[in-house]
């Protein structure tokens, strides 16, 4: 109810806490498990389970080919586990750009990992030998153990939002920038902010630190400077895969003026000193008629730490006049930003 929150005690039992300013929601995830046949009644893994295990499976499948499920199909495929990924689209890492997917698919086959695209999950069953993943092409994928990671859908349907005049079956709440939430009227509800996945605004730690400072200001009574939506992302595999703000499909798609340049990570000088394992790309992706960075992708070593530069680039909106104009330390992955920058017109 309003400002009221019911915890059910390990030990048994409810304490109830009624406060005088508000409530911050941050209930977390929970992984989405597609609808196959079979599988829900499966003893599947999810992250949780697979970070918990205490012995390696011989063999191990992971349905979805986004970041949870690529950093732990190379982590259990370099401990020696024969790895399978099974994804229904048509390249891995689907939403950052084709570039970042092929160069990644080239390191996990380097090792070991089969890598399944467009595929179709017919059905799934489980007996004494392990697990049976059944294609839509009557392939039958047999394997130990199984990690379904899917996606993860937001906790919001059973914390008694109801109870609030919110929609418990909505994917997440709506709110504003200062965090607090916005019921169906419109209207926000003052006493109720919402941070982390279920506030809508990207499926990422930092998100949720960075909303939580916010909110804490809000509630302290303090001003909010613009809120900033251009957050990074980072997938932690090897290499790892680093983008910020849009991809060239998602700018094309806003109709905006793209221009759009690429460069191999290999070729820089860190990436001549690093050696063979500087196998990369970086891509930036520019408004034309603003002359500013509106996307980037940096896949290599420190992939997620080179990024950074340039989503201070697209949050700010620097000119490339300014970002040509600029020193670049060397011999850092650094500098293969700035080769890769457009010439001037």
């Amino acid at each position: 109810g309003p400002r009221v929150v019911e915890v059910d005690l390990a030990g048994g039992g409810v304490e109830r806490f009624e406060a005088r300013r508000g409530v911050v929601l941050n209930p977390g995830t929970v992984a989405s498990v597609p609808p196959v046949d079979g599988l829900a009644d499966t003893p599947l893994w999810t992250n949780h389970e697979t970070l918990e295990a205490t012995e390696l499976p011989a063999s191990l499948a992971v349905i979805g080919g986004g970041p949870i499920g690529l950093e732990l199909a190379q982590a259990f495929a370099r401990f020696g586990t024969d790895v399978t990924v099974l994804e229904v689209g048509p390249r891995i890492l689907g939403p950052e750009e084709p570039e970042a997917s092929a160069v990644l698919l080239e390191a996990l086959e380097a090792d070991g990992v089969h890598v399944l695209s467009e595929v179709t999950l017919e059905s799934v069953a489980h007996d004494d030998d392990g697990f049976a993943v059944t294609l839509g092409d009557g392939h039958v994928v047999r394997t130990e153990k199984l990690l379904v990671a899917a996606g993860r859908t937001p906790r919001i349907r059973d914390i008694g939002l109801d109870t609030v005049g919110l929609d418990p079956q909505a994917r997440s709440l709506q709110v504003d920038d200062a965090l607090n939430v916005v019921g169906a009227d419109g209207a926000e509800a003052p006493w109720l902010w919402a941070i982390g996945d279920v506030a809508g605004r990207g499926a990422f730690t930092h998100v949720s630190m960075y909303q939580s400072a916010r909110a804490g200001t809000a509630i302290l009574g303090g001003d909010l400077p613009g809120y900033d939506p251009t957050f990074p992302r980072v997938t932690f595999t090897d290499p790892e895969v680093g983008g910020v703000g849009l991809t060239e499909k998602q700018a094309r798609e806003r109709g905006i003026d793209v221009r759009v340049e690429t460069s191999d990570l290999a070729a820089s000088s860190r990436g001549f000193v690093h050696g063979p394992g500087s196998a990369g790309v970086v891509k930036i992706v520019v408004d034309a008629a603003r002359d500013v960075v509106v996307g980037a992708t940096v896949v290599g070593p420190s992939g997620g730490e080179t990024v950074s530069g340039l989503a201070v680039a697209v949050r700010a909106e620097v000119p490339l006049d300014v970002l040509r104009n600029s020193i670049y330390a060397y011999p850092t992955f650094w500098r293969a930003v700035e080769s890769t920058l457009p010439p001037a017109p």
